[in-house]
């Protein structure tokens, strides 16, 4: 796949850290599903050694791809720096997505930079489903819309991990299905409390290519070392080795 350059439609700081950026790519948009991802990287000079940083979709109106980025690091300091008409190089859409449901009870579980394809996904999931999305941080400026909102500082919503209240959650109300995007710890943990109710996660990894080539983000499963990028990045929970990881 080749990468295109293309201009900064519109970039808004959400957060402390983090960021939304647009671009606008009419046949991209129209590809999109939730849980792919883009590489992206600032066309800067301090960038041009650098590798591409998957992203995950956040958004998709109409034409328009939006991105919500934690400011982190080299790379995504340098995509913070731009302005709107400012030119990355991107390709996508990458990865495969979240199976979608009917008339389902969901249990949607992010947390950290985990949020993004959650959002996405619920804004794709039919309305004859019944969702509860649980969003956890470290801070207030972690936390975006959810139902219920869980930071380890206590600065919003309910102080702990996300997962500390699943297992009531799961005692209360009969899931179908369960989607969740966080850190492996955040996963593992997660999987093991709402087994053998079935389960998505879109895992995060470093991926240098995003096209399977490198083989630098591949997970232990049962059917043996699976690339994040290019077998994901969602994968069902079951299917994965967490003892391992």
């Amino acid at each position: 796949m080749q990468y295109k350059i293309l201009p900064v439609e519109k970039i808004e700081k959400i957060r402390t850290n983090y960021i939304q950026l647009t671009i606008k790519e009419e046949e991209w948009a129209s590809q999109c599903s939730p849980g792919n991802f883009f590489q992206i990287k600032a066309v800067i000079d301090s960038q041009n050694r650098r590798l591409f940083k998957p992203i995950s979709i956040y958004k998709v109106e109409e034409n328009y791809i939006s991105f919500l980025i934690k400011v982190i690091g080299e790379g995504t300091r340098a995509l913070a720096s731009l302005k709107s008409g400012d030119k990355l190089k991107i390709y996508g859409p990458l990865g495969n997505s979240f199976p979608l449901v009917q008339d389902s009870n969901i249990l949607l579980v992010s947390g950290g930079t985990g949020y993004p394809p959650l959002a996405y996904l619920k804004s794709k999931l039919d309305s004859s489903n019944n969702i509860l999305f649980l969003d956890g941080g470290a801070s207030k400026d972690d936390i975006f819309p959810c139902d219920y909102a869980y930071t380890i500082d206590g600065s919003f919503g309910i102080q702990g991990m996300v997962t500390k209240d699943i297992a009531e959650f799961v005692k209360k109300k009969s899931f179908d299905c369960v989607y969740s995007c966080g850190p492996i710890s955040m996963l593992k943990t997660l999987a093991q409390i709402v087994n053998p109710i079935p389960h998505y996660v879109s895992m995060e990894a470093y991926m240098a290519c995003g096209l399977g080539v490198c083989y630098g983000c591949v997970i232990p499963t049962k059917e043996g070392y699976k690339r994040v990028c290019y077998d994901g990045p969602i994968f069902e929970a079951e299917t994965i080795l967490w003892a391992e990881l």
